[in-house]
């Protein structure tokens, strides 16, 4: 593997719990001779690393591309000094069996921790309400070493051979399967079927670049752009001492959508992630004002974001001691691709997968879209003599 390439092969790490698994097709034996299927997956998001594992575990020998060179899409963490910051997707629940299941008893769990407390609402004019008690009641998680570690989790258990820095530019389809191109022309395959979990708006550009009959392509990127995604800022506010406020929350999300600010949260309440005797605050900014600032820079923007969130909590009265931020271009999809004229494809190879098909960012969802997905393709290969019980 060249430069910019990670590869993980095999189950070779200790502390992971080899458990029974409920599925239709993550037992599967090859019919035709021992031959493995090889799968390509386009994105190291929690969609594509899900689908990586349940194709890992059917059998298939799987090969993930990621144009970055990290894990999880924005189930991201980032490091500064001994704090972890989760500037992108907050924490996820687990009160789906199906994502229980793997969370707490397939990938090992010594690092998950409990958010503590509750997450109350406020409106346009800065109105806090406690929230939904029965949302409140279910537990929150991130882990000790922040949220990124789940997509650190997911590839070294499947075992999949992970390429980062590598932009998939083009697809191509002949008689022999699949191949992947990527930005500096290097062509990589054959693969017996593409998992396509980028971004939608992203997807819908590779489809238009791809070399497979026009009809099909032009097909699946107008199914593609009909997803919005909103892009968001995310400042994080560090403060050397402990805020001086008495906090009956997590965290803050507006409820109207008509907010500069549209999330809140303490990192503070996550084990681990902030030393004792200093706080820290992210803050998201709403995709309205968001797509308003997208071309600002960050340190232009912080005295209005500051003032926001000294509105929301009059307590913080003095600027942070260091602040850092992210911009998040394609932060949460608006509204969901066609995926029923995404599922032509699927007579060809080609699935797709990821937050896109069900309009929501969670990470529970882009999980379960990621299985779905896998378990799809192997129920098809199994309808077609591919692999069996």
């Amino acid at each position: 593997m060249g430069t910019g390439s990670t590869e993980v092969r095999g189950n070779q790490l200790s502390g992971f719990k080899e458990v029974p698994v409920k599925t239709d097709c993550r037992s599967v034996r090859l019919r035709n001779g021992g031959a493995v299927k090889n799968i390509a997956v386009i994105g190291a998001g929690v969609s594509g690393l899900s689908a990586a594992l349940e194709l890992s575990r059917s059998g298939c020998r799987v090969v993930v591309f990621e144009k970055s060179r990290g894990l999880s899409g924005r189930a991201a963490t980032r490091r500064r000094g001994a704090l972890s910051i989760d500037h992108g997707a907050n924490f996820f629940r687990t009160t789906d069996e199906e994502v229980a299941h793997l969370i707490h008893e397939l990938l090992p769990s010594d690092d998950l921790v409990e958010v503590r407390g509750d997450v109350w609402t406020f409106n346009r004019d800065g109105v806090i309400t406690e929230g939904d008690p029965k949302l409140n009641a279910e537990p929150k998680f991130s882990y000790r070493r922040g949220i990124s570690t789940l997509g650190k989790l997911l590839q070294e258990f499947s075992g999949a051979e992970v390429h980062r820095n590598q932009r998939v530019t083009r697809l191509h389809r002949d008689e022999q399967g699949w191949k992947v191109e990527n930005e500096a022309g290097d062509i990589r395959g054959e693969y017996d079927s593409v998992i396509v979990t980028i971004p939608a708006p992203q997807a819908a550009e590779l489809m238009r670049a791809c070399a497979f009959p026009e009809s099909l392509h032009a097909t699946f990127a107008d199914a593609l752009a009909i997803s919005r995604y909103d892009p968001q800022f995310s400042f994080m506010l560090g403060f050397r001492a402990s805020l001086p406020l008495v906090k009956r929350f997590h965290a803050l999300v507006n409820s109207d959508g008509e907010h500069p600010v549209s999330w809140l949260s303490f990192e503070d309440d996550k084990p681990g992630h902030v030393p004792d005797g200093s706080s820290l605050l992210v803050v998201q900014m709403s995709g309205w004002w968001s797509s308003a600032h997208l071309d600002d820079q960050p340190e232009k923007l912080l005295p209005e974001v500051f003032e926001h969130t000294s509105a929301l909590l009059p307590e913080v009265e003095n600027m942070p001691d260091w602040w850092d931020s992210q911009r998040w271009l394609l932060a949460a999809p608006r509204n969901p691709v066609d995926v029923r004229a995404l599922e032509e494809g699927e007579a060809i190879g080609l699935y797709f997968a990821g937050d896109g098909m069900v309009g929501r960012g969670r990470i529970p969802l882009a999980i379960k879209s990621g299985l779905a997905c896998a378990r799809k393709m192997c129920a098809r290969s199994l309808g077609g003599g591919g692999v069996s019980e």
